[in-house]
């Protein structure tokens, strides 16, 4: 199973339709999925305690965010993961 970090540096792997659901408290930790809603892994994640976190298209609307606010830089799987959680948990981009 794949880390919440993991997740956001293998988007073009991911189905774009999919979710992500990780296991709380959202950290780079977490271990996460990505699945299709009312899927049986979806109702797998759920079994195992993972909550909704993103939709992928959403994901890469938070990391387009991240560049544009971040002229120059390249973005970590940290930061990657981070922006993530921050969108989740505010419904907003982080800020640079």
């Amino acid at each position: 199973m794949a880390s919440l970090r993991d997740l956001p540096d293998r988007l073009n792997e991911l189905d774009d339709d999919s979710t992500i659901y990780a296991a709380p408290p959202w950290t780079s930790a977490s271990a996460a999925v990505a699945v299709v809603e009312d899927s049986p892994e979806m109702h797998a994640a759920l079994a195992a305690g993972m909550t909704y976190l993103l939709e992928v298209d959403l994901v890469y609307d938070v990391l387009e965010a991240w560049h544009e606010w971040r002229p120059g830089r390249t973005a970590t799987s940290d930061d990657k993961c981070a922006a993530v959680i921050h969108y989740a948990e505010h419904d907003a981009y982080l800020e640079g």
